[in-house]
Formats: C-alpha cells, sequence, structure tokens
C-alpha cells in the first residue's frame, strides 16, 4: 500500500486526468510505487499485476480520509473491471470491513440494506459470511438470519444455513417465500437420513412443499418439488426414467430430421422407415403400479413409516408386509377416498390386517410380438442389414408400402395418444390432486412424502410423455411421428385394450408385407456404404 501523502497525490492526479486516464493507468497509479503510464502492452502485461489484498491505512483523519477514496475508486471502477478476480479475492467485503470499522461505524437500516443487496452479489465465501454474521451479531433481524442462511446454503454448510433459515421463520408472521424456498433446497442438498426421529431431511421437505398450497414462484416451487422427488426415488425407478442424450447427437438428429423433410418437400421418395433408437429412449417413460408395487415392500422408509402410524409393534410384525403394501397401493390407486382411513389409528390398523385378503384382477398382457424385438434390439435386427437393389423393377411397390407402414404408425400414435395418453393423464392428475388434498390431513410425514413422490412420479411421467407426443404428432414430419409410433408401441403394453391388439395386429400385417417387398429386393453383393448410411439413420 502506498504511503498516504503518495496515495493523496496519485488520487488527485486521476481525479485531474480521469477522462483520458484507462482503468489499468489508474489501477498503476494507486498500486505501484513508480508506474510507467507510457509501457506499452507487453510491459505491462508482466508488471502490472491484481491485488489480491487491499491494505487500508487508518492511523489517523488523513489516512480514513484517503482510504476512503480509494475505496470509491475500487468500487466505481476496478470492481466492474476485473470482476472475476475481485470477486474471487473479496475486494468488496474489504472495502466493507474497512468501512464498518473506521468510516460507518452505525450505519442506518437503510445503508445496512444496501450493503446486504451488494453482499449478494460475492462470491458465498469466509469473508461475506463474516460481514453477515457481523450485521446479524449488531443488528439481529429475519432479513439479515435470511441473508446469512443463503450464504452458508452457497458455501455447502448446510447445516447452518437450515438454522438460520428456522430462527428467522420463528421472527417471522409472514412466510418470506425465497427464504422458504432456500430452506427446502438447503434440507434437500443436506440429505440426512433423520431430521427429526424417523423423518428425513427430503421427506420433511416434500411435506413442507405439499402444504405449501399457493406458491408465487410457480417455477421455482415445481423445480424444487422435481429436486426432492428425485432425491427420494429409489435408484430402481430413476433408471426408467428417460435416457438424456448428448448435445452432440441431438443436433445430428435434427440434421438428420431436416433432411428427412427436404426431402419430403422436394417429393424425394423414401423407401427405408425412421427408427431412432436415441430418440425413444429419450422420450418420456411412463411409470405403472405393476413397477411401484415391486418397490414398495422393499422400501425401508415406508415399512418404518407404516409400523409408527399403526404404533404397535406386535400387531405390524403379524401383518405380511409386501402382500399388505401392495394391496393398499392398489386400493389407493382405485379409491383414493380410503386414504382417510388412516386418519384413525383404530381404522389404519383393521384396514391393514385385511388387505392381505384383498384380490384385484391382474391385467392381460398385450403381445407386442415383432415390435418388442424391434424396440429391444433395433430396426435393423428385424428387416436385416443387407443393401437394396435401388433399380429393381418392383422398387415403387417398396415405395408404396413404406409409405402405408408411415400412415398406419402415424394413425397408431395419434390413436394411442387421444384414446389411451390422454385420458390416463386426466385420471392421474385427478387422483394425484386427490391424494394431495388427503395427505394434507395426515400427521405421519415420512408415509406421506413417500406416498406423494410416487404418485407426483406417476402423473409427472404421464403429463411429459403427453407434451412430447403432442409436439412430435402435430409439428414433426415423418421422422417424429413413426417415432411417436414407436414410442407409443412401448408404452401401450401397459394398457388392457382389445383396440389396442386389434390395431397391433394390423400394423404387424403392414410391416410384415414390408419385410416381405424388401427381401425380394436384395442386391446379392455387399454394400457396405448404404448399410453404413441406413444404420446412421436409426441413431
Amino acid at each position: 500500500m502506498l504511503a498516504t501523502k503518495i496515495l493523496k497525490l496519485r488520487l488527485s492526479r486521476i481525479q485531474k486526468g480521469k477522462e483520458h486516464l484507462s482503468t489499468q493507468d489508474k489501477l498503476m497509479l494507486v498500486t505501484m510505487e513508480s508506474p510507467d503510464l507510457s509501457a506499452n502492452f507487453l510491459l505491462r502485461l508482466f508488471k502490472v499485476s491484481l491485488p489480491k489484498q487491499w491494505k487500508f491505512k487508518h492511523a489517523d483523519d488523513e489516512d480514513i480520509h484517503y482510504s476512503k477514496q480509494l475505496i470509491e475508486l475500487i468500487e466505481t471502477d476496478f470492481i466492474p473491471a476485473y470482476e472475476f478476480h475481485a470477486r474471487k479475492y473479496a475486494w468488496y467485503e474489504q472495502c466493507l470491513l474497512y468501512q464498518l470499522n473506521f468510516v460507518v461505524l452505525k450505519p442506518s437500516q437503510q445503508q445496512i440494506n444496501g450493503y446486504l443487496r451488494q453482499l449478494d452479489q460475492c462470491l458465498d465465501q469466509q469473508p461475506k459470511i463474516e460481514l453477515l454474521h457481523h450485521f446479524q451479531q449488531q443488528y439481529p433481524s429475519a432479513q439479515h438470519a435470511n441473508a446469512l442462511a443463503k450464504s452458508y446454503a452457497g458455501a455447502c454448510e448446510y447445516t447452518k444455513a437450515i438454522e438460520w433459515y428456522e430462527w428467522a421463520a420463528q421472527q417471522s408472521t409472514q412466510v418470506n417465500e425465497v427464504a422458504f424456498f432456500g430452506y427446502i433446497e438447503s434440507l434437500i442438498h443436506r440429505n440426512q437420513l433423520e431430521y427429526k426421529p424417523q423423518i428425513s431431511d427430503v421427506e420433511y421437505a416434500i411435506h413442507l412443499l405439499i402444504q405449501y398450497l399457493k406458491p408465487i414462484d410457480q417455477k421455482a416451487y415445481a423445480k424444487l418439488l422435481q429436486v426432492g422427488v428425485k432425491s427420494l426415488l429409489p435408484d430402481s425407478i430413476l433408471k426408467t426414467r428417460a435416457v438424456q442424450t448428448n448435445i452432440l447427437a441431438d443436433v445430428g438428429r435434427g440434421l438428420n430430421s431436416l433432411g428427412k423433410s427436404l426431402n419430403h418437400i422436394l417429393k424425394v421418395k423414401q423407401f427405408d422407415l425412421p427408427f431412432s433408437k436415441e430418440v425413444i429412449a429419450n422420450a418420456p417413460q411412463l411409470l405403472h403400479s405393476e413397477i411401484i408395487l415391486e418397490h414398495l415392500a422393499q422400501n425401508e422408509a415406508i415399512r418404518t413409516a407404516v409400523q409408527a402410524l399403526l404404533k404397535n409393534n406386535e400387531v405390524t410384525t403379524a401383518i405380511e408386509f409386501e402382500p399388505a403394501l401392495q394391496q393398499f397401493w392398489l386400493s389407493v390407486q382405485t379409491e383414493p377416498e380410503l386414504l382417510k382411513r388412516l386418519i384413525t389409528p383404530s381404522q389404519s390398523k383393521a384396514w391393514f390386517e385385511t388387505l392381505p385378503n384383498t384380490h384385484f384382477q391382474t391385467k392381460k398382457p398385450l403381445n407386442l410380438a415383432h415390435f418388442q424385438l424391434i424396440l429391444e434390439h433395433g430396426l435393423l435386427n428385424y428387416l436385416g442389414e443387407e443393401s437394396l437393389d435401388k433399380f429393381h423393377a418392383e422398387r415403387n411397390m417398396l415405395y408404396a408400402q413404406r409409405d402405408m407402414v408411415v400412415t398406419e404408425m402415424t394413425a397408431f400414435a395419434s390413436w394411442f395418444y387421444q384414446e389411451c395418453l390422454q385420458p390416463y393423464l386426466y385420471q392421474q392428475t385427478a387422483l394425484f390432486q386427490q391424494m394431495k388434498l388427503i395427505l394434507l390431513q395426515l400427521d405421519n410425514i415420512a408415509f406421506t412424502s413417500q406416498l406423494f413422490i410416487y404418485q407426483y412420479e406417476i402423473q409427472k411421467r404421464a403429463q411429459d410423455l403427453s407434451n412430447w407426443m403432442k409436439i412430435k404428432l402435430e409439428k414433426g414430419n415423418d421422422f417424429d411421428r413413426v417415432n411417436a409410433a414407436w414410442v407409443a408401441l412401448r408404452e401401450v403394453a401397459g394398457f388392457e385394450s382389445e383396440m389396442a391388439q386389434d390395431k397391433i395386429n394390423v400394423l404387424q400385417n403392414t410391416l410384415m408385407q414390408y419385410k416381405t417387398i424388401r427381401n425380394n429386393q436384395i442386391l446379392i453383393r455387399f454394400d457396405s456404404k448404404e448399410i453404413s448410411d441406413y444404420k446412421e439413420d436409426e441413431k
């Protein structure tokens, strides 16, 4: 740090020549003993370095006066110009700490509010946290505690963040939604097994989100709910979600799709059927009760929650948990009002004891035949990889049959969307809303949170698939619509429908005719390039 007398002269020079001095010139004047403002770029590159620690003098009033001027220069010129370095090494925090110690000894609330706004832009590291601690200790309030909690959360110190968020909430008469969401996020990220006895952090966070009925920031609420559900769901169910593909693959498929669209516009005839493993895998996947039933009895949190709910270990050990929980889930899916029995302990016990004796009719599985093989191993596995004779006499017959398959598959996708998916989505949305209202009345936080996440995941996937198929069918080309049909074939297996089986049989016959015509046009010689191009279409 320069001596105060030198700093005084340098600051005066900066003030007089501020119109033609660069920010780097000013920095050199206040940090270097012998600054050479005429130095070229290369010399400056090696001689000028950004300070990590500012050292402000405070021995007398003159020191404080010119240190204050230097701080103004740092805040107005240097921090905006060297933002990354300034944030990393806490320039603003250094300046503020000096001012609080020697310039503004008793700041007004208005001044503190200004400091808090500036600190909010700083990195969540120790200098910032110490300043926020100072404000909270000297002027305790919910506002200061929330700012401190947010900074602790940014520094991944979630336990301290949770403590300060809770302290602030106790001092407040109204809910601060931003702070509330910060508190929920801290619980989810900390993710400890016990927030309270038999209640984990995430279960408690989900419980609070269920109770929060009218969020102002709907997007932030929905995002938190998704993160919380993902944290609580078993890995085995998360694995059944859509597969996220990389950006380069998405770009490649987009260009491929564009090429197909141009071919259609230019009336270029196509003989190959659209099929992309990545597009199909990337489509949202429905979550049916059959998958949930496999995991319910293995969910230790639910078992513990049910035992706590019934409050009688002798009774609960006598109950066969696996069939009881599975029948419980199926009962609630058909009649969610049954959940109200859990409000009264005596009804809960009686209901769980009778559940294993309840019987439900199982669905008759659909026969996907060749479509199952195609979905698992790809279209070329079914059709074969032989190259075709482009000049075959019956080439037009192949074009026509291909178009027929595309037309029928598009019709099947539209039928599935309208007759299966949309009614299912409506049913699951209504069930989700009804279940949510009833869960609000239950006291067992762990149990209600676990039930909620399963039903939420079912409804969310149905909504996501509906949105995905709507875009593909309404705005897509043949490539999009046929891949939507492959997804429909994958998902229709979860629905019991005689009409679905009939449509699948008709579609399969049309596809077999296409395969027969295609096989009759196979070239004897092996053309690796054409096969390579066809494989590229499947990506």
